[in-house]
């Protein structure tokens, strides 16, 4: 004989675990998508992209890679994985970062998402590998988002702001005070 009373358990049970798994995968999500919102917009682009499935990849390969529609690879079984590695190394050069940041991206993907997300040090510069991404230069070969003045590169020795001209040392980019001729922190001659 059928007890109805198990039968509404087992029920309220399958119900719970939907729910729970809900909970969690919306958790992940949310995890994923914070800093992906903060990166979208250091690129110049819809920081709301990261919302949404599928378009928030779109929109990562368009910056990675200078067409969207290429994280249609990611899906090809096998070769996908190879995709998304490549795309976390160009990645990591579309951000201004070396090799030693592509491997966090690569092994340690959430925790240097929010390094990346998060950390005023790291900006945009272009699509990796296209010097006419950005209109290209501002004294550095590569790619360059418009506007951005890399402090590092030759020739970016001043920035005029409402306080009066402020100096920056050609070779590590620290801030200069009192018109120093050498910077204290690398030595060079400005």
């Amino acid at each position: 004989m059928f007890n109805y009373h198990d039968g509404s358990m087992l029920g309220a049970s399958i119900v719970a675990v939907i729910f729970a798994w809900w909970i969690v995968f919306l958790a992940v999500y949310a995890i994923v998508a914070i800093p992906k919102w903060k990166l979208f917009e250091k690129a110049g682009r819809p920081g709301w992209g990261a919302l949404i499935p599928y378009y928030n990849e779109y929109v990562l390969y368009d910056i990675t890679w200078g067409n969207g529609v290429l994280f249609l690879l990611s899906l090809i079984p096998g070769a996908g994985l190879v995709f998304w590695i490549i795309t976390r190394v160009k990645m990591a050069q579309a951000f201004g970062k070396g090799g030693g940041f592509a491997c966090g991206l690569i092994f340690l993907y959430i925790i240097f998402l929010y390094i990346m997300a998060f950390s005023d040090d790291v900006v945009y510069v272009g699509v990796p590998g296209n010097p006419t991404a950005f209109g290209g230069g501002f004294g550095q070969t590569g790619y360059q988002q418009p506007g951005y003045q890399n402090p590092y590169s030759q020739g970016y020795q001043q920035q005029t702001n409402a306080q009066g001209t402020v100096k920056y040392c050609v070779n590590c980019g620290t801030r200069l005070e009192n018109n120093e001729k050498f910077c204290p922190k690398c030595g060079k001659e400005q």
